[in-house]
């Protein structure tokens, strides 16, 4: 009986024991689901995550490439319209920047820059690769007028002419370069972007006041590929004045646009500037612009000194332009996309792209 009643006991015990591993193993059973169900919930709405932003990546892109191409169109149609004597200034269509435009959700906006307003430092040298000292010394005046030391032009020459000999006591050649860290070259060619300065000495983020001379300078500096004339209807009081020691007493006078024009430069020009200006304060307004100059002549005439040899009778100036900007800024939701696109305008109107970069110069 005794043994009967054991038998009992140890199977109940045995039955016990197997209905808790059945429960453990359908817990461990439904854990294991349930992460799996999580993963591939977690892994799908990641991948429509993706999908929406390559998506919305897609559309900022296609919304710069069509504002790109109307920054192109309003160009081709400046030309053709040939306005103000064939001059090129913001009183232009193409001037005047686009404010941001809601479009299919997003927002687009833009603007225009004359890219010979500015000191081509490409000038500083010719097709062969020889300085310019003519050109070097404008780059002199240049630094004078914002207050830069006029020494570091001697570096900004070496980078660009095509040997690699040190000129004057703060040029720099390969080996400076070669022995930073990391170490680089000298570029000995043509610059293909204005931040390509944040690699010269002088103007590097490590040098006595490198970064903070380089913002100062960048708004009036260009990288155009080829020997450019300097647009007199769009230069800054500074490039006015680093023409000829002369100009430096004028230049205020002269200038077209107010230096604010480029301010915020890489960024838009306000487009309403001189608007504004003029209904807060019309005498002022009239004080600091003049009227386009409509053939190169005037200006050469209004900028002579008191002296004879006083004058930009053989400077590289003009009052038209080839060589322009454009800046495409489109934005949706915390997505925002730039694009920058240099384009060369030929006599007949016809658009080439010299360069594009996304985010920065």
């Amino acid at each position: 009986m005794n043994s009967i009643q054991h038998n009992k006991s140890r199977s109940a015990n045995q039955r016990a024991t197997q209905r808790g591993a059945a429960l453990v193993t359908t817990l461990l059973i439904v854990a294991l689901i349930t992460v799996t169900v999580t993963a591939m919930t977690t892994k799908q709405h990641r991948a429509i995550q993706l999908a929406q932003n390559r998506q919305t990546q897609l559309q900022l892109k296609n919304l710069a490439s069509a504002g790109e191409k109307f920054a192109m169109a309003v160009l081709r149609r400046d030309k053709k319209e040939a306005e103000r004597g064939d001059s090129d200034s913001t009183d232009d269509y193409w001037a005047q920047s686009l404010p941001p435009v809601p479009v299919d959700g997003a927002t687009i906006e833009g603007c225009v820059i004359d890219l010979q307003g500015k000191f081509n430092l490409n000038n500083l040298v010719d097709a062969e690769g020889v300085p310019d000292e003519e050109e070097f010394r404008i780059l002199e005046g240049l630094l004078t007028a914002l207050t830069i030391d006029v020494t570091k032009a001697e570096a900004i020459r070496d980078w660009i002419d095509s040997d690699i000999d040190v000129k004057g006591g703060n040029g720099a050649e390969d080996d400076f370069y070669t022995g930073q860290s990391p170490a680089y070259r000298a570029a000995n060619g043509p610059m293909a972007s204005p931040t390509e300065l944040l690699l010269v000495s002088g103007f590097r983020v490590i040098d006595e006041g490198g970064l903070d001379d380089y913002d100062t300078l960048s708004p009036h500096i260009a990288t155009i590929p080829t020997g450019s004339a300097i647009n007199v209807n769009t230069a800054s009081e500074a490039v006015l004045a680093a023409l000829a020691p002369h100009m430096v007493p004028l230049a205020g006078a002269l200038k077209v646009v107010d230096d604010d024009y480029w301010e915020e430069f890489p960024g838009c020009p306000p487009s309403d500037l001189l608007e504004e200006e003029a209904e807060q304060d019309p005498d002022a307004a009239l004080a600091a612009t003049v009227v386009t100059y409509e053939d190169i002549e005037t200006f050469r005439g209004n900028a002579r000194g008191p002296l004879p040899e006083d004058n930009l009778d053989s400077a590289n100036i003009d009052i038209k332009s080839n060589y322009y900007l454009s800046r495409v800024t489109v934005k949706r939701d915390d997505m925002t996309y730039t694009q920058y696109t240099t384009f060369y305008r030929e006599p007949n109107g016809a658009l080439e792209t010299i360069s594009r970069s996304r985010g920065s110069l």
